[in-house]
C-alpha cells in the first residue's frame, strides 16, 4: 500500500512537471539556413522525441535536431506537419496539441499556439488567418498566425486531414473517424474562404490521406480503402467546380496506397503503394487513363545492407528530384533517399526518429 501511494505521488509530480513544462528558450546557436529541404521526424509516440532535419541539395550536408539544438527544447510529441508563410515558419505537433512558430532562416523559437484538440495540417489563407485540420475534433480550426491566436472554428460535422485550395476554397479531406465514430471517413468538403463555410462534400472511397492540385485545375484525391474488409482503394480525379468525377482508379483489394504528391508543373503525380509496410513509389501522368503497373522506386530491391525500405512519404523538387523518407523499423533513425525524376538513386543522408513530413524552403 505504501509503495502504491508513493507510485502515486511520483506520478501527480511528474505531471505536474509537464503540464508546468517552460516554452522554449532559444540558446546563442543559431542555424543559418539555406535553400533546402527541411523533414519532420515524427518520433515515437508518447516519448516526446520528435525532431527537425534541415538537408542542403547543393551542399548535399545535413543537419539533425536543428529545433532542440536551437531552442534547447524537444519539438514535443509527433510532430506531424510544416508551413512556411510570410510570417513565419509553423510546426504542428499532434499528440502535444499545440503549434510551434519558428524563425525560418535561424530556427528560433518565437510563439506556440496551444489549445487545439488534434491538430494535424496546416495551411496557410493569408498573413492574418490559416486553417489547422484536426483528427478528433468535427472541424478546421481558425487561427491568426501572426498572432497565434485562435479566432473561429468551421463546423464540418467530420474530422479533417489534408486540404487543398482552389480559388476561393478550401478541400478538406476527411480521413478518419476513430475518434468520431458517427462521422464520415469517406468523404471531401468544400470549405467557402470568405464565409468559414461548408458550401458542398462529396462521396469518395475509404479513407482520403492525400490531396493535389494539377495543371487542368482538377483535383486528385488518394484513398487507403480503409483497414477492414471490404477494402476500396481508389484514386479520383474530380473538377472541383462542377464536383464531378472526371477520373476514378481502383487498386486491388491487398493495396495500400499513400502520400500523394505532384511535381512543380503539376503534370505528374507521385504515391506510394503494395502492401501495408512494403511500399513503392510510382509515378503517373495526370494524363493518364490507367494506373501504372511498375514502381519507379521498388522498396523491396535489396540495398547494400540486404534489407528492403520502409517508405512512408514522398515530395518533389522544382528540379524534378524526389526524396523519400524510409523508417526502417520505426525505432532507430530513419533516412531519407534521393532520386533524380527517373528513378535513378543519387544520394542519402540520415535523419531523425520516423522521417515523415518534408517541405523545401
Amino acid at each position: 500500500m505504501k509503495r502504491q501511494l508513493f507510485n502515486i505521488f511520483i506520478l501527480g509530480l511528474l505531471l505536474t512537471f509537464v503540464s508546468c513544462k517552460p516554452d522554449p528558450e532559444p540558446t546563442s546557436q543559431v542555424a543559418n539556413i539555406a535553400k533546402g529541404l527541411f523533414v519532420l521526424n515524427e518520433g515515437t509516440f508518447t516519448y516526446a522525441n520528435s525532431s527537425l532535419t534541415f538537408y542542403d541539395p547543393e551542399a548535399d550536408t545535413v543537419e539533425n535536431n536543428l529545433f532542440y539544438r536551437v531552442n534547447n527544447a524537444p519539438l514535443g510529441d509527433v510532430a506531424n506537419s510544416m508551413m512556411l508563410d510570410e510570417t513565419g515558419m509553423y510546426i504542428v505537433v499532434n499528440n502535444s496539441k499545440y503549434i510551434y512558430k519558428v524563425d525560418p532562416k535561424t530556427m528560433k523559437y518565437k510563439s506556440k499556439l496551444d489549445g487545439l484538440t488534434s491538430p494535424r495540417h496546416i495551411m496557410s489563407i493569408n498573413k492574418n488567418k490559416a486553417y489547422v485540420s484536426d483528427q478528433e475534433s468535427t472541424g478546421l480550426w481558425i487561427i491568426n498566425p501572426e498572432t497565434m491566436q485562435k479566432t473561429g472554428f468551421v463546423e464540418l460535422g467530420n474530422t479533417t486531414e489534408r486540404m487543398v485550395r482552389v480559388g476561393d476554397e478550401v478541400v478538406v479531406t476527411n480521413w478518419s473517424n476513430f475518434y468520431q465514430p458517427e462521422t464520415s471517413n469517406s468523404t471531401i468538403q468544400f470549405v467557402n474562404i470568405d464565409s468559414n463555410s461548408l458550401v458542398a462534400e462529396m462521396e469518395v472511397a475509404p479513407e482520403p490521406n492525400s490531396i493535389v492540385l494539377d495543371k487542368n485545375n482538377n483535383i486528385w484525391v488518394l484513398c487507403s480503402g480503409g483497414y477492414m474488409p471490404p477494402c476500396e482503394p481508389a484514386l479520383f480525379c474530380i473538377n472541383p467546380s462542377s464536383r464531378e468525377i472526371v477520373k476514378r482508379f481502383d487498386f486491388t483489394d491487398g493495396d495500400y496506397p499513400s502520400s500523394l504528391t505532384i511535381d512543380d508543373a503539376k503534370e505528374n503525380i507521385y504515391f506510394l503503394n503494395g502492401g501495408f509496410g512494403t511500399l513503392s513509389l510510382y509515378k503517373m501522368s495526370v494524363d493518364e487513363e490507367t494506373l501504372p503497373s511498375t514502381p519507379l522506386v521498388d522498396s523491396q530491391q535489396p540495398t547494400t545492407d540486404g534489407q528492403s525500405r520502409v517508405f512512408t512519404n514522398v515530395i518533389v523538387s522544382n528540379d524534378g528530384d524526389i526524396y523519400l523518407t524510409d523508417v526502417k523499423n520505426y525505432v532507430q533513425n530513419g533516412e531519407v533517399l534521393r532520386y533524380t525524376s527517373e528513378g535513378e538513386f543519387v544520394t542519402s543522408f540520415p535523419a531523425g526518429i520516423v522521417p515523415g513530413t518534408m517541405m523545401f524552403n
